[in-house]
């Protein structure tokens, strides 16, 4: 287990516990759009309530499986960088088009899969513990169901556009730990101009 993923895991599971315990402990960290102005915080506190369990073990083993082994390779300051961005774009993206409040670290969560899928796209993973499909196919599917509930303006109290924004977040933060690495900065630097 990875710090940054251990005090994820760790940090969602006290304020769930929270949540379930501290009458009204959630409402002010809850995204509500109209009120993101005057509760800034709640870009990221969103991040750590969850609906319920169903919704919390869903991230929560996401994070267990894939998490440790992108931390790995990123480090820990560039995986908490990906996480949150992830996170904060997924809350952006679903203030665009939708006025609704949002909870869950889903965007965060698909942030980590695109970045799996990205360095280890043809491994294989377990669909309910039997289907296996590669990471890229995982991520392309994901993809397409995300685009199918938020433009078909489905009722199910899914956050659709969190989750696309998830992905577009994590992917800047890819490609910027790209663009800053020392390769390409020793690149840019000897390039003829």
């Amino acid at each position: 287990m990875t710090p940054w993923v251990m005090r994820l895991l760790i940090a969602n599971g006290v304020m769930f516990l929270l949540q379930r315990t501290v009458t009204g402990v959630e409402q002010p960290f809850v995204l509500v759009p109209a009120l993101l102005l005057s509760r800034p915080w709640t870009i990221i506190s969103y991040m750590f309530l969850h609906g319920g369990f169903g919704h919390l073990l869903f991230n929560m083993i996401s994070l267990f499986f894939f998490g440790p082994r992108l931390e790995s390779r990123l480090g820990s300051r560039n995986f908490l960088i990906l996480y949150l961005a992830s996170g904060m774009a997924g809350a952006l993206l679903s203030l665009v088009f939708s006025p609704s409040a949002i909870i869950g670290a889903s965007g965060a969560i698909f942030g980590v899969l695109l970045g799996f899928a990205m360095f280890w796209p043809r491994d294989k993973i377990l669909i309910w513990g039997i289907l296996p499909i590669e990471a890229r196919f995982l991520v392309a599917g994901m993809t397409v169901l995300a685009l199918m509930g938020g433009f078909t303006g489905s009722r199910d109290g899914v956050a659709h556009f969190a989750h696309l924004g998830g992905f577009v977040g994590g992917f800047l933060a890819l490609k910027f730990f790209e663009w800053r690495s020392p390769a390409n900065t020793w690149k840019r630097k000897t390039a003829p101009a």
